[in-house]
């Protein structure tokens, strides 16, 4: 079964397609450069409802070990390195966004506290314990071949899953994923939260906010099942 792709979604790559043809740009998000390349995820949008700054939500991360899954432009490691965490790695998908991440790592002066490199989720991350992993995953559920938008859609939730069945060997006993996601789909709340609970984990929404027509969410998941086996 096809998907059907949202009005929002479809405007949000008419964007992204027209910004790209104009090169990059950059934008100041909180006081931080950002500079975007072509086909990047920008952090202020449409989909600016589902970004959040990680220093408000989690407050100081002194002592911390941060992943950023899905990192783009790299903001949110770049912001959580800024909140004190004591290590920060960041991944990509995308070659392109792996360059835009250490370009903007390097534009902050950031290079000794942040390690970029490219991963199809957990592929290439190294086998060791993260206090907090940010995913941000695509919120559309419809096949995309060009990998360029692979951050906006993911084919029947395949990153979904990978995620929530892999995340327990990457999660400290105190560990949680935070996630962003939107209904931009009928059932779609319903169906992220299915994925997680399956695979051992309890959403706890933090925020929510109605904007564009939609409802987005800003989630904390825990671990409950494998945080124990780790006490």
């Amino acid at each position: 079964m096809v998907a059907t792709i949202p009005p929002i979604a479809r405007e949000f790559v008419r964007m992204i397609e027209d910004k790209a043809n104009a090169g990059r740009y950059r934008v100041n998000v909180n006081g931080i450069p950002i500079d975007i390349f072509p086909y990047i995820f920008p952090p202020a949008s449409l989909f600016s409802e589902s970004t959040h700054i990680v220093y408000d939500h989690f407050g100081n991360l002194s002592g911390k070990r941060i992943l950023d899954i899905g990192t783009g432009t790299g903001i949110q490691a770049i912001q959580a390195a800024l909140a004190g965490a004591d290590e920060v790695d960041a991944v990509d998908i995308y070659d392109k966004a792996v360059e835009c991440a250490k370009h903007n790592v390097r534009l902050n002066g950031l290079d000794g506290k942040i390690k970029v490199w490219q991963s199809d989720l957990f592929s290439n991350v190294p086998k060791k314990e993260y206090d907090l992993i940010i995913a941000n995953l695509p919120m559309v559920e419809a096949d995309q071949v060009d990998i360029r938008l692979h951050s906006l859609f993911d084919p029947n939730f395949v990153y979904h899953e990978r995620l929530f069945q892999d995340a327990p060997e990457y999660l400290s006993n105190i560990g949680i994923i935070n996630m962003p996601h939107a209904n931009l789909q009928d059932g779609s709340f319903e169906r992220l939260e299915e994925i997680a609970q399956r695979n051992g984990f309890i959403p706890d929404i933090k925020k929510a906010v109605n904007s564009l027509g939609y409802e987005w969410r800003n989630y904390d998941f825990m671990g409950t099942k494998f945080s124990e086996d780790k006490q």
